[in-house]
């Protein structure tokens, strides 16, 4: 159970760890969590950072800064759901795998997002046959790939206009 010694305990073993950083304890979301602020000077390659407890924040300062950590399971699953960072991005943040990302966010019961989970397949239709907007342009505004657009085009049944430049208006040079 947290107190406040142990509360003070655990800020100053940060402040001591990580002298780039304030450290102070809030809640966010009615979440209380431990939030790690670059200081001024140190800006520029320090991020902001949050986790629920400190061990987990200082895992994630470490990486962040290049430093050895023994990888946690618990520190993968807050970069990946508290920082909202992709499977990548937590890959290269941790220098391991996706896949190795993948396990230990499954060891802690975090499910994976995958862009365009809930995505509108009709309004992706709709976007490219009545607004005429070009498969990138469409994979764009929905946040999917090119390639999900070209699917959901034929599981909708819409044809698949030409590659290339879209033919001028009659009467323009």
């Amino acid at each position: 159970m947290h107190g406040p010694d142990t509360d003070d305990n655990d800020l100053a073993a940060l402040r001591e760890a990580f002298p780039g950083y304030r450290f102070r304890r809030r809640f966010v979301r009615g979440v209380p969590c431990y939030l790690a602020e670059a200081r001024p000077a140190a800006a520029c390659d320090a991020p902001l950072a949050a986790a629920r407890s400190p061990a987990v924040l200082a895992d994630m300062l470490a990486a962040a800064a290049g430093r050895p950590v023994r990888l946690r399971a618990a520190a993968v699953a807050a970069a990946y759901r508290d920082q909202q960072l992709t499977l990548k991005q937590c890959a290269a943040m941790f220098g391991v795998s996706r896949t190795t990302i993948m396990k230990f966010l499954a060891a802690e019961g975090v499910a994976v997002r995958r862009p365009g989970r809930d995505l509108d397949e009709r309004a992706v239709a709709a976007a490219y046959r009545d607004e005429r907007l070009s498969l990138h342009q469409c994979a764009v505004r929905f946040g999917i790939s090119e390639r999900r657009v070209a699917a959901v085009l034929d599981r909708q049944g819409v044809p698949r206009r030409p590659v290339g430049r879209p033919p001028r208006p009659a009467g323009r040079p």
